[in-house]
């Protein structure tokens, strides 16, 4: 029994500095700061697709008289009047 306990208490002693380690500042692998929801690429400007009114990222999207959509296909159906 002596030495079950003995394994126990080194398993939570393990598990405390492996939690200590992880918070360290500096590590790989550990992002400074989670990029918030929905955030495309750094410094994009998110656009909304004039057909399905989702936002994609400006450089992905496709632009027609003055208009802005998410794939070529809804470019088409938004100028052919399709919803």
């Amino acid at each position: 029994m002596g030495k079950l306990l003995q394994l126990i208490m080194l398993g939570v002693v393990a598990w405390f500095v492996f939690r200590y380690l992880l918070r360290k500042p500096g590590l790989p692998g550990q992002d400074k700061a989670p990029p918030p929801a929905g955030a495309g690429p750094a410094g994009a400007v998110m656009r909304r697709c004039d057909f399905c009114q989702v936002h994609v990222p400006e450089g992905e999207s496709t632009q027609s008289r003055g208009h802005y959509f998410c794939s070529e296909a809804h470019r088409d159906a938004f100028f052919r009047g399709q919803r």
